[in-house]
């Protein structure tokens, strides 16, 4: 069986996609202004980092919240093996965030990515994505 992992190696994990996908915050200091100006509790950069390095640990539930609303996931994730899969970069912190929603918001999501799929599709083709499954094309 694997080793469940720890706070700092969740919080670590979403540092370092937010920085590969080239999203912001990349610093200690700028996820702690970014908590600060979304209303979240003061954290300073040396806490944050703390938490991160595993030198803190057991944060109060504020400041878990905090980091998941900043990081667009569940607070399950810093708890829950599930859903604390390490995160594949973006499209991995999408389906995290993308739990939160409901039913209907996941399938109006769905059909948000299969049009983009469609559009992208038809441009490596050389077609126009106007011209899609099941329309016609006006003369």
């Amino acid at each position: 069986m694997a080793r469940e992992r720890t706070f700092a190696e969740r919080l670590s994990a979403l540092i370092e996609a937010a920085r590969v996908d080239g999203r912001a915050p990349h610093s200690y200091r700028e996820i702690s202004a970014a908590i600060e100006r979304a209303g979240g509790p003061q954290m300073s950069p040396a806490y944050i980092q703390q938490l991160a390095a595993g030198k803190r640990v057991n944060p109060k539930i504020h400041y878990v919240e905090a980091l998941a609303k900043l990081f667009g996931v569940p607070v399950t994730y810093f708890f829950d093996e599930e859903v604390a899969a390490p995160p594949a970069g973006e499209a991995q912190l999408m389906a995290l965030r993308a739990q939160e929603l409901s039913p209907q918001g996941r399938r109006q999501v769905m059909d948000l990515l299969e049009l983009v799929e469609r559009y992208e599709r038809a441009e490596r083709e050389g077609r126009n994505p106007e011209d899609g499954e099941g329309r016609g094309t006006a003369q």
